[in-house]
């Protein structure tokens, strides 16, 4: 599996046979910078610019979309160009390309928007487990204490999210972490590389 990552909290996950599943490319992310790119689906963890974008789902053209009901809201008329599936917490996503555990996360006290749901992922992929926290703030969603997973997508920023010692803190709560790949730092480049420099006393391989 190849992971693509772009800005905040966006990435691509491509499967060795070339499926491509896209993962909070939004506002922060130039339109320019996704020009000839397309995936076959998407998901969205909330509502908030950094991670929901309109402009971005045209531009990325999935073949299916899986948005809560307050994203497909906000994508009003221009959910009728997409297949678009709703989902909520709790659901579990199966597909013959990959499997998605929508689980519920606690943005914290900070967001002057606060989104109805806010999800993180647990994602089967290409033979791979992937767990994507979104705007995680507090430790919260599923019990992470028996998990085993090949990467975690973990939020540094600080203030919506979890800040650089807070993610360490939650990422030695796994049974174990084949890679932890940082994410929701584009404001504050000055918490990945704190984070960088914790996750290297810890010995967590980034």
């Amino acid at each position: 599996m190849k992971i693509q990552k772009f800005e905040q909290s966006g990435f691509i996950l491509e499967s060795t046979s070339g499926y491509k599943i896209a993962i909070d490319i939004a506002g922060f992310t130039p339109l320019e910078k996704l020009e000839k790119l397309s995936v076959d689906a998407m998901l969205v963890s909330h509502i908030h610019g950094d991670h929901f974008s309109a402009e971005h789902i045209k531009a990325l053209s999935p073949l299916k979309l899986y948005l809560n009901k307050e994203c497909i809201d906000l994508l009003a008329e221009e959910a009728v160009f997409f297949d678009v599936e709703e989902v909520k917490v709790g659901d579990l996503l199966e597909t013959p390309d990959f499997k998605v555990l929508f689980f519920d996360v606690d943005h914290g006290p900070n967001a002057t928007v606060r989104p109805k749901e806010n999800f993180g992922f647990l994602i089967e992929f290409d033979g791979e487990k992937i767990y994507f926290a979104g705007d995680m703030f507090y430790s919260s969603g599923i019990d992470v204490s028996t998990l085993e997973v090949d990467i975690a997508l973990i939020p540094v920023g600080g203030h919506y999210t979890f800040g650089p010692q807070e993610a360490i803190d939650f990422v030695k709560q796994f049974k174990s972490i084949g890679q932890v790949i940082p994410m929701h730092f584009d404001k504050t480049p000055e918490t990945e590389a704190e984070f960088k420099v914790l996750a290297e006393i810890e010995n967590i391989i980034l």
